[in-house]
């Protein structure tokens, strides 16, 4: 039995044998696993097989090309031995189809991942043609296969998209270990991008190597590298090469740093870019670096190097603003001493940023759009935490050293801080040497608090400041104590700080009074401002302030009382204010008066020029500058002098006033009245006593002494005041009946009064006696008058009269015994 088995089977394998000899054909055959068309199959010492269609129902486990290459070197070896002719027209998987042939030691291989045209040859094979499509790599040059051990050598040129290089390789047991040497290439932007997809190199790292980091020609000394053909895993990598004209772009946003040639080095998984000569918009970045650790492993990390003692803060921030790093509001244009290192983390994506910025010399310093210097800053920046080890901040009204810190991650931060001077416009601020401390709050639209003086300020979005308790600053302010201030809050809202409005309550006593003599201390204005325009209002509606059309600030007040005094107006303004008034009064504290006006205007800019209008075209101007004065009446009303002396002393009439001097105690003015009336003055009661008391005088009694008052049709008063001397150089005072002319002086610090008056009386009487010869003389004299010397001592508040007449009954004037003596020198005239 088992002799008739083994002969069956014996019988069998010769037909098959027989059948194989002659060829066998199948025009087609298909299972539920595969189906294919024209297979042709024989055997002539070797096989022959020819296929024109093979369809497998599957998908092919191969999807790269070097995977698809290391099958063919495996197997490459077998298709020699047992196979005289191979031709599959097409075979064709789920995912994948190829076409290959062999005939008489010739090899093509055409796939989606691979282009092969070899030439056995012994051992070796010749490649005329190998092209790895997903690398888009050409491969010309010889191949040592040995199939046994599945390995192969490989020396040739390549190319690969722009790069052009000798290469020599090695496949042993799927891991592939290779070198590239003298490859060039003006680009390898489309290299990277096939590579990155097929080694799974990290996105971020490719744009790093490639798209970040941009050169015109690349030189590459050598590329050494040893890579599994299986897991994709690259084992080792290293490698020499060098780019010309080349810029690093750290963003697309971002202007590039510029350098004249780039040396690149790959050693033990790390990429390292020496920049050579690099800038930064002109200035130099010399010592900056790059650096990529752990390139194809896990834990990359990108090192970026820079440094400089060039680039500025305002050219940091948008570096550090690209990797959500803030700065905040500060900002300059000066040159630092700059070191900054971002560590870039890629799984997970994360930046730290060190770094630090110095200048010692004075620069320009921002804090958002205010602008300002600073003498010092020193600032490290520790990941997440802004330290301030030492800064200064300084403007011609400021000077502040400050040091703390802000931590990015809590948005919050602390600053000591020592306000050497804090001068602002107007004595509204004069802090000197206090020391306070300030919090940040950067969540909150950048919130600056200072608790000692109750501030809180925002200073990013939309700007808000507040003083909830002026209280706390009045001491500090020369303004608001000047005004007496109590008490009051402040606040401001706005877009910008070119744009903004607000409203303050104040509690103040300056003095200031309303028409009814009620003390006004209390008053709640808003304001608002856009670009250059200002207004301002209170509730009140006393006081309202805007820009003119000029750029000149002026204050509209109505109906109040506004003290005055001589060292306000003559304190040098550094703001250009006018002050227009209307149904309102001044009230000169040198002087405890009061002068009312229909209208005023003052303008204070290094001292004051006022103009009060008393209508009618009355006017009075008075212009006080240091060490100068001068004043100029028009016209003016009886109430003008009757206001200036604090009671109803004169009548009707009109007044010109001329002064001119250094101030109110050393001057010269000359004083002219028209039609007017002298009434109610101690020296003029006085003086009608004094006539009334001596009989020979009783002839002086004449009409001009009214009811009214003393009638003077015309007046004039020179003046001249020296300190605490007021020298009357001219007095003259004529009336209808009566004249007084006057010289002497006054001490204006006990009030003493030397005086000598002439008064010319009985004019109606003398032009009568004047017709009369001899006569005329005797009683009237040279001038044709009746006269009488008087001299004047005391004070100004209780003038002393005494004749100079000896004898009170039987005496006559001075002037009638003077001419009486000199009778006959005139009897010939």
């Amino acid at each position: 039995m088992k002799k008739n088995i083994l002969l069956f089977i014996l019988m069998l394998f010769l037909c098959g044998i027989v059948f194989l000899m002659q060829g066998i054909h199948i025009s087609s055959f298909k299972t539920p696993y595969f189906s294919l068309e024209n297979l042709y199959f024989k055997l002539e010492k070797k096989f022959i097989l020819r296929l024109e269609s093979l369809h497998i129902n599957t998908s092919r486990q191969t999807d790269s090309s070097t995977e698809e290459l290391e099958t063919f070197f495996q197997s490459a070896n077998y298709i020699k031995i047992f196979f005289k002719e191979l031709i599959f027209d097409k075979i064709s998987y789920e995912n994948n189809m190829f076409a290959l042939t062999y005939f008489g030691d010739k090899f093509t291989l055409d796939s989606d991942y691979v282009t092969l045209i070899a030439t056995f040859d012994g051992a070796k094979t010749k490649v005329d043609e190998l092209l790895l499509k997903d690398f888009d790599f050409r491969f010309n040059g010889d191949i040592d296969i040995d199939a046994s051990e599945q390995n192969f050598d490989l020396n040739g040129s390549i190319s690969s998209f722009d790069i052009s290089a000798n290469m020599s390789a090695r496949l042993n047991n799927g891991i592939l270990d290779f070198e590239i040497s003298d490859a060039r290439a003006a680009s390898i932007d489309d290299f990277m991008d096939s590579l990155a997809k097929n080694i799974d190199l990290d996105e971020e790292i490719k744009k790093w190597i490639h798209v970040y980091i941009k050169a015109k020609n690349y030189e590459i000394y050598s590329f050494k590298g040893s890579i599994d053909t299986k897991s994709k895993e690259i084992k080792r990598l290293d490698g020499l090469a060098h780019a010309s004209d080349a810029s690093l772009f750290l963003s697309p946003s971002l202007k590039g740093v510029l350098f004249k040639s780039i040396d690149i080095k790959l050693a033990n998984n790390n990429l390292n870019f020496t920049l050579n000569e690099p800038s930064f918009e002109g200035k130099s970045l010399e010592g900056s670096k790059v650096a990529i650790t752990n390139i194809t492993g896990e834990n990359s990390h990108i090192i970026v190097d820079l440094s400089s003692n060039e680039i500025s803060l305002d050219d940091a921030k948008p570096i550090l603003a690209n990797y959500d790093i803030d700065l905040g509001l500060l900002g300059s244009s000066a040159p630092t001493t700059t070191t900054l290192r971002l560590d870039i983390s890629l799984e997970p994506f994360d930046v730290r940023a060190d770094g630090n910025f110095a200048f010692s010399t004075k620069s320009p310093l921002r804090i958002g759009e205010a602008s300002f210097y600073s003498t010092i800053l020193d600032l490290d920046l520790n990941g997440t935490v802004l330290n301030f080890k030492k800064a200064n901040l300084s403007s011609d009204f400021l000077d502040i050293d400050f040091v703390g810190k802000i931590d990015f991650s809590s948005d919050k931060g602390t600053l000591d801080t020592h306000i050497k001077r804090l001068d602002l416009e107007g004595n509204l601020l004069n802090i000197k040497n206090i020391k306070t401390t300030a919090k940040l709050d950067l969540a909150k639209d950048f919130e600056l608090s200072i608790a000692d003086f109750d501030f809180v300020g925002n200073f990013s979005g939309k700007k808000r400041l507040s003083i909830n308790d002026l209280s706390k600053v009045i001491k500090y302010s020369p303004l608001l104590s000047e005004l007496n201030a109590t008490a009051g809050s402040f606040k401001l809202d706005g877009d910008d700080f070119t744009n903004f409005g607000g409203a303050f309550e104040l509690f103040f006593n300056f003095g200031l009074k309303d028409q009814n003599q009620n003390p006004y201390n209390h008053d709640i204005f808003t304001f608002a401002v856009a670009k250059e325009s200002f207004n301002l209002t209170s509730r009140s509606g006393n006081i309202l302030a805007k820009n003119s059309k000029t750029g000149k600030l002026e204050v509209f007040v109505n109906n109040i009382i506004i003290p005055i005094n001589q060292q306000a107006t003559s304190n040098k303004s550094k703001t250009n204010i006018t002050y227009i008034g209307k149904n309102s009064s001044l009230s000169l504290s040198d002087f405890n008066r009061t002068l009312n006006f229909k209208a005023f205007r003052a303008d204070f800019k290094e001292g004051l020029d006022f103009t009060g209008d008393y209508g009618n075209d009355r006017k009075l101007n008075v212009i006080l500058k240091p060490n100068y004065l001068k004043i100029n009446g028009t016209n003016l009303p009886d109430t003008s002098i009757n206001d200036f002396l604090g009671g109803k002393f004169i009548f009707d009439g009109g007044f010109d006033i001329k002064l001119e001097g250094r101030d109110f105690k050393d001057f010269t003015a000359t004083i002219n009245a028209k039609d007017t009336y002298f009434l109610g003055l101690k020296a003029q009661q006085n003086l009608l006593a004094f006539l009334d008391s001596i009989p020979s005088l009783i002839i002086f009694k004449v009409n001009d002494f009214t009811k009214k008052g003393f009638e003077a049709k015309t007046a004039q008063a020179q003046l001249k005041r020296q300190g605490n001397l007021l020298q009357i150089n001219a007095l003259a005072i004529k009336g209808s009946n009566a004249d007084i002319y006057g010289t002497g002086g006054i001490n204006t610090d006990n009030k003493d009064i030397k005086m000598q008056l002439e008064l010319h009386l009985l004019k109606t009487a003398s032009s009568v006696i004047a017709n009369i010869p001899i006569i005329n003389h005797i009683l009237l004299g040279e001038n044709q008058a009746a006269s009488t010397l008087i001299e004047v001592s005391g004070t100004y508040d209780d003038p002393k009269y005494t004749s100079t007449v000896a004898v009170d009954i039987l005496s006559t004037p001075f002037n009638i015994i003077k001419n009486t003596l000199s009778l006959p020198a005139n009897l010939f005239k």
